[in-house]
């Protein structure tokens, strides 16, 4: 493709992207510490996570912001020409600071991004949803460029974008310390639960046929990013959404690989490479059980999803998501813990900060003997605080 050609393109590309911005003003609570490192020139930039999470909105505001140019790897009209040859061109063109989506599209990227880097040619921001990929990154590329994750929205962060409601942050020590107050001053936004459980996470998404654009990102993981792992075969696909749905419609439960072996017709060693590439798509939430290091890590885990994906996959078979799922969901997915293995006796779901969790109702009693019961009512009295205030942490 001519120079000429491949600068106009992108332009185009750039323009129409920034056109499509529209009215969204609001910007990730990450926004400004990416911007920042995007001015550096010491390094390049990489955005991962999980697809449909907001990235290309991101670059193009981060291009707006600092007068770059947006294109993304898989234009159709860019097909068959190299990273390396758009960017030169464009270079050589003026534009020297260049924001690339989907950047695992092009094959030899990664070769492509350190010659660029090498030459000095552009500054360069790009994102990938191909987590299995940009998470491999080879040592002589991983020295110039900087990897950022992008996790989904959470519940605070939601709430300013979608609903205008500005919360203050918190820490659990100022949580436990002021539980009462936080609950009278910020209770109302307990209201809104509801709708973060069936859309939370996607701030972007159309309004229309919601769940079936959120079906759609789960296709698109099983058909163009797992395939890029190694060891898996033609029916990744299928049994990609045979262990979603089995997590998406199940109550909060420890799957064991015989478990999912048995489901999707597999033994114990490709049960647990698939998951642990499962896991780089984001497209899973792993929690392990609480324990050392060495050994909790052998032990099997438990298995979330990010928001919205249960309430999809149960609107495409027509069920209910269970409820107590999530909660914990909700739990999980706000804190980094590790879950209390049932040993016969009731113990507490989750442990965090050294402290323990049990996650419920309104009616909830600690027959667990947690330290903490986090309930989805209002109710403060004794060690009890409500779920939403985990989504302010």
């Amino acid at each position: 493709m001519e120079k000429e050609k491949i600068v106009t393109r992108v332009l185009e590309a750039s323009s129409d992207g920034l056109k499509r911005l529209g009215k969204i003003g609001k910007k990730r609570f990450a926004y400004d510490n990416l911007l920042k490192v995007a001015k550096e020139s010491e390094y390049f930039l990489g955005i991962t996570g999980l697809r449909g999470i907001g990235k290309t909105v991101l670059l193009l505001q981060l291009a707006k912001d600092t007068g770059g140019v947006y294109f993304s790897a898989d234009d159709r009209e860019l097909r068959g020409t190299d990273l390396y040859d758009i960017v030169k061109a464009l270079s050589e063109a003026g534009h020297r600071r260049l924001f690339v989506d989907e950047i695992h599209a092009k094959a030899k990227w990664d070769g492509d991004l350190k010659t660029i880097f090498d030459e000095n040619l552009a500054s360069i921001v790009f994102s990938g949803s191909s987590a299995i990929q940009l998470k491999t990154l080879k040592a002589d590329l991983s020295r110039r460029v900087v990897i950022e994750h992008l996790r989904p929205a959470g519940f605070r962060e939601w709430l300013e974008i979608k609903k205008g409601i500005d919360v203050p942050k918190l820490t659990l020590k100022e949580l436990l310390k002021n539980k009462a107050e936080i609950s009278r001053q910020y209770g109302h936004i307990n209201r809104h639960m509801e709708e973060y459980y069936s859309a939370g996470g996607v701030l972007y998404g159309a309004k229309t046929y919601f769940y079936k654009t959120i079906i759609s990102t789960i296709e698109t993981i099983a058909a163009k990013d797992l395939p890029s792992a190694k060891g898996l075969g033609k029916d990744t696909e299928e049994n990609f959404f045979k262990l979603l749905q089995v997590i998406g419609t199940s109550k909060p439960l420890e799957l064991s690989y015989s478990k999912i072996g048995e489901t999707i017709g597999k033994n114990k060693v490709w049960v647990m490479r698939f998951l642990y590439n499962v896991e780089k798509t984001e497209a899973i939430k792993k929690v392990y059980s609480c324990g050392s290091s060495s050994k909790r890590h052998r032990k099997e885990a438990k298995y979330y999803l990010p928001f919205p994906y249960r309430a999809a996959l149960c609107s495409s078979q027509g069920k209910q998501p269970d409820i107590g799922s999530l909660r914990e969901e909700f739990f999980v997915n706000h804190l980094d813990c590790c879950y209390i293995k049932t040993s016969g006796d009731p113990t507490p779901d989750f442990k965090y900060e050294g402290m323990t969790f049990e996650i419920g109702g309104k009616g909830k009693r600690n027959k667990q003997g947690a330290d903490i019961i986090v309930t989805d009512s209002l109710d403060t009295s004794e060690n009890k605080i409500p779920l939403f205030t985990i989504g302010l942490l």
